[in-house]
């Protein structure tokens, strides 16, 4: 079983991988927006946490096929990741 520091710097990274999608996106690299989201998803599943890992699944397919611009449903699954890790939270 995890210790209660392995997840805290587990979720803080997840957390982080989030951040680096938000500037990706802020600065219109959709491609890398959608590198981070599937290596966030990974993370998650890999970590246990399958909300967050689901959540940042549909987030990917939100994101739609390389070279385009995200579908409108794109903010509305940044907002579930969100969710989703702040509801993983360790020390919450």
């Amino acid at each position: 079983m995890p210790t209660l520091e392995s997840m805290i710097m587990i979720h803080a990274g997840l957390v982080m991988d989030l951040f680096a999608i938000d500037a990706a996106t802020i600065s219109s690299d959709f491609d890398e927006a959608r590198f981070l989201t599937m290596v966030l998803a990974q993370n998650a599943d890999s970590a246990g946490l399958t909300m967050v890992a689901e959540a940042a699944a549909r987030m990917t397919l939100a994101l739609g096929p390389e070279g385009h611009s995200p579908g409108e449903a794109f903010g509305l699954c940044l907002i579930e990741v969100e969710e989703a890790l702040r509801a993983a939270d360790p020390i919450q």
